[in-house]
């Protein structure tokens, strides 16, 4: 039975569940509260597949959303990913291959969509715990870097520890956490990251909105992967703004000799991209990072 401090998303919710469907029969989904870093409770919210092996414990990806979200305030913005990026749907998708090209909005290219059925059929999907967390607008520029380093140490030190200790289904210990989010979300996740690299083993970053920074954020990431091993993924798609930014992160990266992945995928700076390639990917690379 799930904790007192859980309310499971029934019917109550459904209203706030208009991009994805109303029920998943694979993949559910609980709020929680969390005291956050104003000191005042929260919502957060946890999604995971019904179905796992034996005594399996899940890793935990932390995601994080965009600013349209951060306006909607705390009350409403930590559903974006299941209820307005629509990660129901892609959790089933993938949990349920092969994938077809409606499971990206069509932004996806043959040649790849081949890829990764090929790749989900020799590795199927295990599964991992996300939490979708409120993100405030952490690019406002007066005291920004107080900001986000309070924030990280929130996330780091509050949130992740109420996590494992509200969902006996995640890992209880270790670096199998991973961070990811988009465009706002994207800056968070590698600013989350790069401050505790001895929680979070792997990042990732969608899009991320770090335009005149990316020469000081590969240093710095490039410094805690000297003290720790670290998994990065940059995505970003042919039609964002935003594009330029995050090859430019990669080439920064490639400077400095740390490894990382960086993928393209068809779309824009948008809801579509959040629902097709993002959705898909947030899942697909963290559960292929943080199994072993």
């Amino acid at each position: 039975a799930l904790p007192l401090a859980l309310a499971l998303c029934g019917s109550a919710f459904l209203p706030m569940f208009q991009a994805s469907r109303a029920e998943s029969t694979r993949v559910q989904t609980a709020r929680f509260t969390v005291v956050g870093p104003d000191g005042a409770n929260q919502s957060a919210i946890g999604i995971w597949p019904r179905e796992r092996k034996a005594g399996q414990r899940l890793p935990i990806v932390i995601a994080f959303h965009g600013m349209g979200e951060s306006k909607a305030g705390p009350e409403r913005g930590f559903l974006a990913w299941p209820a307005d990026y629509a990660l129901l749907d892609a959790y089933e998708a993938l949990l349920r291959p092969p994938l077809k090209k409606h499971a990206f909005g069509g932004l996806v290219r043959d040649a790849e969509l081949a890829v990764l059925n090929a790749e989900l059929a020799a590795q199927p999907m295990q599964g991992v715990f996300v939490v979708g967390v409120y993100t405030p607008d952490l690019l406002v520029e007066q005291g920004r870097e107080q900001k986000l380093a309070a924030y990280a140490d929130w996330v780091a030190g509050v949130l992740l520890p109420r996590v494992r200790d509200v969902f006996p289904v995640t890992n209880p210990s270790g670096r199998d956490v991973g961070v990811d989010g988009v465009s706002l979300g994207g800056m968070v996740a590698l600013e989350v990251g790069v401050r505790h690299p001895e929680v979070f083993g792997v990042i990732g970053s969608m899009q991320p909105a770090i335009r005149g920074g990316e020469a000081q954020m590969a240093e710095r990431l490039a410094q805690a992967a000297r003290q720790h091993p670290l998994k990065i993924r940059l995505l970003s798609s042919d039609q964002d703004p935003l594009l330029p930014v995050t090859r430019s992160l990669s080439v920064q990266l490639r400077k400095r000799q740390v490894p990382h992945s960086l993928l393209v995928t068809p779309g824009g700076h948008d809801y579509a991209f959040n629902r097709g390639p993002g959705a898909i990917e947030l899942l697909r690379f963290h559960d292929r990072a943080l199994h072993p």
